[in-house]
């Protein structure tokens, strides 16, 4: 039985279960992968992308100190609280936010209450940091009518950047990554004439940094060390929550401070069902511009926090737990069974499935090759459905074994078909043609759960391999009317249901 999944229904999965089906999350509790690419691929599954800077990657601001002669990442007093949007850092701000909010009512009932009329992270607030690198340098001169905006609006301090942050709560611009990998970024290499500030007359060039970086690459990488900090490890779901997760929108996102314009939200807005064509042109322009939230990776009804990441004590515990009692694989040999199968085709398709014996104490000659009987015997041989299509040398890579060494899936064959032989029976019990070409190549992943198919016009295949039991029951043939329903019907006992292993391939996407 072979069935086949719609490519456009299923072929494609939510960022929600993309994320859910990575493992990354995991992975990144276990300390398994860093803070600084976690939130990278976080970015990218919730749909942000260099490529576009309405929706480039968002970090946070991790650190409240850019003052101090010496950074000291052991005092907490050093950091940002990541449990709080940037623009509520300040008790005064978070009031006025608040305030703002609950007095917010739209006569025409079509925006809702929000507490910011700005956004994170948008197209400005990307080439206000990247002013000094091209192309970003072009861009803003493009934005500015063809010249560098004021001085004093432009990215030319780091320590008067987050006090302007601290002062306005209507400055709610988050950090993208090149402030953790990127010093280039931070020098005017370009010489690039930025103007001169309005009071103290200096001329801006480089960007101002913190006391306790003596260079652009200093302050990178003392930046990055504070990321992946114990206090940040321990605090970074915080900040998650607020941006991709479940504070991001409802009651949990208003009780945060933490709701922004509608249009900045995934799917607040239907362009289809406007039929102005100028108020549409408008509604993109400011979606595109304004600024645009992740998709959410936790939604709202879930209520779900993110995971809390372990600390480096517990790691560590639990490594030490696993170093001092390893794995015998010597512990249990009177239960194992013979797993391993090898399969060969001769070159008249004749099929041996040959396995391993199993250990066993009394004879001298375990883990021995035990040959497939039924190849010797010319009543019981079986052999591989044919033809396979003319000019095609069959080698190999034409066949894949599934991993319980059940089934082959084999290419090559004259109708440009896929085919599925048991080798159990030593016959074939699924064939499907989807390639438009011969199928040149099979091969399965680690797991054994995905099947790709490689034909000769350089189309791809992945499919999915389910092994599944089918319950067959006695059932009138398609399109023959019954004269009674009684003359169907059996009883309990005559009904005896046999049960097959039978399998199913479901295509999941066709890569060019």
């Amino acid at each position: 039985m072979l069935l086949l999944r719609s490519l456009g229904l299923y072929g494609t999965r939510s960022p929600q279960e993309l994320l859910r089906a990575s493992g990354l999350t995991q992975k990144w509790v276990n300390r398994e992968i860093s803070n600084f690419d976690y939130l990278m691929q976080l970015n990218t599954i919730a749909g942000r992308t260099y490529n576009n800077l309405a929706q480039y990657p968002v970090f946070p601001w991790i650190l409240a100190d850019y003052t101090s002669e010496e950074l000291d990442l052991s005092d907490p007093r050093v950091f940002r609280d990541l449990s709080k949007p940037v623009a509520v850092l300040n008790e005064r701000n978070a009031k006025a936010v608040r305030e703002k909010y609950e007095s917010f009512e739209d006569p025409t009932g079509t925006i809702d209450r929000f507490h910011y009329g700005t956004h994170y992270s948008n197209a400005a607030g990307v080439m206000h940091y990247l002013i000094r690198v091209e192309p970003f340098t072009s861009l803003h001169i493009q934005l500015q009518s063809g010249r560098f905006d004021c001085a004093d609006r432009q990215f030319h301090s780091i320590p008067a950047t987050w006090q302007t942050l601290m002062d306005n709560p209507n400055d709610v611009k988050e950090l993208i990554p090149e402030f953790f990998y990127f010093p280039e970024f931070l020098e005017n290499q370009n010489g690039f004439d930025l103007g001169r500030l309005q009071i103290s007359k200096e001329r801006v060039d480089g960007v101002v940094l913190p006391k306790w970086a003596k260079s652009p690459e200093d302050f990178i990488y003392k930046h990055r060390k504070a990321l992946e900090s114990e206090h940040v490890s321990a605090h970074l779901h915080e900040w998650i929550d607020l941006i991709f997760g479940y504070k991001q929108r409802g009651p949990a996102a208003v009780e945060a401070l933490n709701v922004f314009y509608y249009c900045t939200y995934e799917g607040a807005v239907d362009l289809d069902a406007i039929t102005d064509e100028k108020e549409r042109k408008a509604l993109e322009g400011m979606i595109s511009n304004f600024g645009q939230t992740p998709c959410q990776l936790v939604k709202v009804q879930q209520h779900e926090p993110h995971p809390v990441r372990l600390p480096q004590e517990e790691v560590e515990r639990r490594k030490a737990q696993l170093d001092s009692s390893p794995l015998s694989m010597f512990e249990h040999l009177g239960d194992l069974k013979s797993f391993f199968v090898e399969v060969t085709l001769s070159q008249n398709c004749l099929l041996g499935t040959h396995g391993w014996l199993p250990y066993n104490k009394s004879i001298s000659n375990y883990f021995t090759f035990i040959k497939d009987p039924t190849v010797s015997t010319a009543k019981t041989q079986r052999s591989l459905s044919g033809p396979f299509a003319p000019g095609v040398e069959v080698t190999a890579g034409l066949f894949v074994a599934s991993h319980d060494g059940k089934l082959l899936f084999s290419g090559g064959h004259w109708d440009n078909s896929l085919r599925v032989t048991s080798l159990v029976k030593g016959r074939t019990v699924g064939q499907h043609i989807r390639h438009m070409d011969i199928v040149t190549c099979l091969s399965t992943d680690h797991c054994g759960i995905h099947l790709i198919s490689g034909s000769r016009d350089t189309t791809c295949m992945v499919w999915q391999v389910l092994q599944q039991v089918r319950v067959h029951r006695n059932i009138p043939p398609p399109g023959r009317v019954s004269k009674s329903t009684s003359e169907n019907m059996q009883t309990p006992k005559q009904r005896q249901p046999y049960r097959d292993r039978s399998f199913v391939l479901f295509v999941c996407m066709f890569l060019n």
